[in-house]
């Protein structure tokens, strides 16, 4: 951990997925900024340690009985986090932001609140549902269950929560896994490869998972490098715009061709020349290029 975003001695800062000092709401969706799932509104809390309770459940909350409470309200809009509402408890909030900022500058408070934000969602994570840090686990999306069952009956919310975070955490690991190393060959973008991503694209798509992230296991590449590649096949008119099933494309020899290519290049099949001839004048009759030839 960054050591500038601990909080100092007798000080304590940590993140929730709710605005502060408001009802407990339904957990608000979780959106992407940059690189990370946040949830669509949280707040930041930067207190003293003396003004932490501990509750019946074993939780802890904060509400400003000992010094300077500050509650920082974010919200994402548009992809990016903003910071549009700071609340405090019992004392005048000039006089709070006084004492506060000569302990976490204001230029800190957004990247703290996204630090300490996403500590919570590891822990949500980790712990199948709300954390036991988090005074609201008591709420209804909360419920004792057995170690083997993980998800019990959680809200929906909850359950949207857990397959995002965790789809966010393979996906992340995949990238790490396969990002190539300075040594490694890069690949060569020629029509003959992206022809390949479409034929992967559209099988995919046409079976019902999701394509781009099938060409990314495909080539063992980050989902980011698989996604440009896509892109530069639909620029080459070998997938269709953004939107638009890639499964026939309006053309009803679509499918022939994608099995042709893939019998004269991947299938490994041991052809007479007599029968690959054959097959190459049946695929350039339905406007299909030999693979391997991009003349």
């Amino acid at each position: 951990m960054d050591e500038s975003l601990k909080a100092p001695a007798g000080w304590r800062f940590a993140a929730y997925p709710w605005w502060a000092m408001d009802e407990l709401p339904e957990l608000p969706k979780l959106v992407r900024v940059g690189a990370v799932l946040l949830p669509e509104f949280f707040h930041l809390v930067i207190a003293p340690e003396g003004a932490w309770r501990t509750l019946r459940d074993g939780s802890e909350d904060v509400f400003g009985r000992s010094g300077p409470v500050l509650f920082l309200n974010f919200q994402v809009f548009e992809g990016d986090l903003m910071m549009n509402e700071a609340r405090t408890a019992y004392e005048d909030v000039g006089v709070v932001l006084e004492k506060v900022r000569k302990v976490a500058k204001p230029q800190k408070w957004k990247v703290l609140g996204i630090h300490y934000m996403t500590q919570y969602l590891v822990q949500f994570m980790e712990e199948g549902g709300r954390p036991e840090q988090d005074h609201m686990r008591a709420g209804h999306d909360w419920a004792a269950l057995e170690p083997s069952d993980p998800y019990g009956h959680r809200p929906k919310a909850a359950l949207e929560w857990l397959d995002q975070l965790q789809s966010q955490a393979s996906e992340a690991y995949a990238t790490a896994r396969d990002a190539p190393s300075p040594r490694r060959k890069r690949v060569r973008i020629t029509d003959d490869f992206l022809r390949q991503v479409a034929k992967v694209y559209r099988i995919a798509e046409n079976s019902g998972a999701p394509p781009t992230r099938e060409v990314a296991n495909h080539f063992k590449a980050p989902h980011s490098t698989a996604a440009k590649w896509v892109a530069s096949a639909r620029r080459k008119k070998m997938l269709p715009p953004a939107g638009v099933s890639a499964g026939g494309y309006g053309d009803p020899h679509a499918e022939r061709r994608l099995e042709l290519e893939w019998i004269l290049k991947d299938s490994h099949e041991d052809l007479s020349p007599h029968k690959r001839r054959e097959l190459e004048m049946e695929l350039q009759s339905l406007g299909g290029e030999i693979p391997g030839r991009d003349d």
